[in-house]
């Protein structure tokens, strides 16, 4: 299989949003209200999302390749055999559903507003700091404690903005980052899958695919996007629910209950970052509201003390695991040779 070369990128995958369509068709509803026919080929897209700025030829879709032949290749017949009642799943089909969820929390406008959102808010702490640093260099001195709780204070009122350091790449980057620590999260001892379905449809799906409620029934970007606590919620059809809970109070028997129905569909409201989708004979849940703006990441309180000793080493980022995925990873971070490297606020993320 050759390259993807299309710019249009599905943010959902197109086998999924077909389990949602009639005719090739899902209804659309967007945050001012508005609902348009959309075909799947349109849905859930944006242009370039995947593309790797920096790159030529068949390595600039080399992301997007990689999701359509290694992600979407492979997981279409597994989801479809959930939908189609094919449950429990054999090992090599469990991990695939695994890669199918894992992959679904980090692809969307969805993940990329939260990295950005965090970028932004962080970035003035990381300018100040290496300001410190800067001051004392120039200086050729250490800064007293005083100094040097000036120079970072000054640092964070005046620092400019993330994008005057941006990488085209860091949002590739985290993306794959995330996707590895996602896929581990969902594998941890006490978490499970499940699969509840209804008789009639009852589930609309975000552009965001899934949703991740909190122990607290919130379904917000904050605290950290990934707790062990969380839930994914994966509607995969109008009346198939797929749930990777750590919890033990779903009961299979019952099948996709109304209120379950309702909690899912409050996540796909709240995480959508544009439209909602549904099957176009199905009516909008009637309770069901969208907010005028998508989630947005609280800014987080800073303080500061000051320290003579060196810094901590930078953490480092888990290893990939997977060997694709570290080719993809390497030509991600390392600028082609007739471009100047970029700094970026990812710390190589």
């Amino acid at each position: 299989m050759g390259a993807n070369t299309s710019r249009e990128h599905h943010l959902v995958p197109k086998y999924w949003l077909r389990s949602f369509a009639e005719d090739g068709h899902v209804l659309g509803r967007w945050r001012s209200g508005a609902e348009h026919r959309t075909p799947v080929r349109r849905a859930a897209v944006a242009r370039d999302f995947n593309t790797d700025l920096l790159a030529d030829g068949e390595r600039r879709v080399a992301l997007e390749s990689y999701l359509d032949r290694h992600v979407d290749g492979p997981c279409a017949p597994v989801l479809r055999a959930v939908r189609e009642g094919r449950w429990p799943l054999d090992g090599a089909q469990h991990a695939l559903a695994l890669d199918a969820l894992a992959w679904q929390v980090v692809r969307t406008q969805a993940f990329r507003s939260f990295d950005e959102q965090v970028g932004r808010h962080v970035f003035p702490a990381l300018w100040a700091s290496e300001a410190v640093g800067f001051c004392e260099e120039r200086l050729g001195r250490p800064l007293s404690d005083a100094e040097r709780m000036e120079v970072f204070w000054t640092a964070v009122r005046t620092a400019p903005s993330p994008s005057v350091v941006a990488d085209p790449r860091s949002a590739l980057r985290a993306m794959i980052r995330a996707f590895e620590r996602t896929r581990d999260l969902l594998t941890v001892p006490g978490r499970r899958l499940v699969v509840l379905r209804a008789a009639e449809p009852l589930l609309v799906l975000a552009d965001s695919g899934v949703a991740l409620r909190r122990n607290d029934g919130s379904f917000c970007l904050t605290p950290p996007l990934l707790p062990e606590t969380v839930e994914v919620f994966a509607p995969l059809s109008p009346t198939c629910l797929l749930i990777s809970t750590p919890r033990a109070h779903y009961r299979t028997q019952q099948g996709l209950t109304h209120k379950i129905a309702a909690k899912a569909n409050a996540g796909a409201a709240a995480w959508c970052q544009d439209a909602v989708y549904r099957l176009p004979s199905m009516p909008w849940p009637s309770r069901l509201r969208l907010t005028g703006t998508p989630l947005e990441v609280r800014p987080p309180r800073l303080s500061a003390v000051p320290a003579q000793q060196p810094p901590n080493p930078a953490p480092a980022h888990p290893e990939i695991h997977r060997g694709e995925l570290r080719t993809l990873l390497e030509q991600l971070s390392h600028a082609p040779a007739d471009q100047l490297p970029c700094s970026g606020t990812d710390g190589g993320r």
